[in-house]
């Protein structure tokens, strides 16, 4: 079972929401043949062993399939990364981390949310459903629009905040990408999953965060062979399970 909490001892205790579980009580009366439990992301990132690379969307240029630590990012109701190392999945609470000063512009923007709830911004406050809300409403001055987040992606009205608001989350994006790729060594490449990765990246987006992942005076060569992939797969976890089902359970 994949859930979206850290997986720490047996009471499981969400982050995003006021919801917690004991993991042994729900195998008693559940479960009777045994429970195990992985981080949502985790389970998800199981099935980058074999996921089929006719079904990779390319994010700019790349030039092959290399092999190496892969990481899965998957922005939506938080903001969730696991690492795949040598067939074994590992969860993270990465989007926990603090964003630093990427520029003037979001400096504005980190200030503010700062000077509204008392602490720093995660990755996560910013590139997640609820910071799509908060982004526009500090571009626009109003915080309490109509938009959904769906209609400020699209720009349906055609509203230039809207486009402001879009090329901020690129920005932020890119830049978690290009720290997830420096930090955990992820040369097999960075996979970009879930339907706001595919709300916030269109094909004309691609060259736009490639641009600024490989970004750095230092490590660009590092970065620029790095390959970025979109995975558009609603299944994703079943397919993670099912990779952890033939490994852990059908070889044993």
């Amino acid at each position: 079972m994949g859930v979206a909490a850290p997986i720490i001892g047996n009471q499981i205790n969400f982050v995003n929401i006021d919801f917690s579980f004991n993991a042994k009580e729900i195998e008693k009366f559940f479960f009777p043949g045994g429970l195990r439990l992985f981080n949502d992301v985790q389970l998800q990132c199981y099935a980058l062993n074999n996921y089929p690379k006719n079904k990779l969307k390319s994010v700019g240029s790349n030039k092959n399939f290399p092999k190496g630590p892969k990481a899965l990012i998957i922005p939506g109701t938080g903001l969730g990364l696991s690492i795949l190392i040598n067939g074994e999945s590992i969860a993270t609470e990465a989007g926990h981390l603090n964003i630093p000063n990427i520029s003037d512009e979001i400096q504005h923007l980190l200030e503010n949310f700062k000077k509204e709830n008392k602490r720093i911004a995660t990755f996560e406050d910013l590139l997640s459903g609820k910071g799509i809300s908060y982004i526009y409403g500090f571009l626009s001055q109003e915080y309490n629009h109509n938009y959904a987040n769906e209609d400020i992606l699209n720009n349906l009205a055609g509203d230039a905040f809207c486009d402001e608001t879009k090329i901020l989350l690129i920005k932020i994006f890119a830049f978690f990408a290009k720290y997830v790729a420096l930090i955990t060594g992820s040369s097999g490449g960075v996979y970009l999953a879930g339907s706001l990765s595919e709300s916030l990246l269109k094909d004309n987006d691609f060259l736009e965060f490639r641009s600024i992942f490989e970004k750095s005076k230092k490590m660009n060569k590092y970065l620029s062979n790095i390959p970025i992939f979109l995975i558009s797969e609603k299944d994703l976890g079943y397919m993670g399970a099912l990779e952890v089902y033939k490994n852990e359970i059908i070889q044993k």
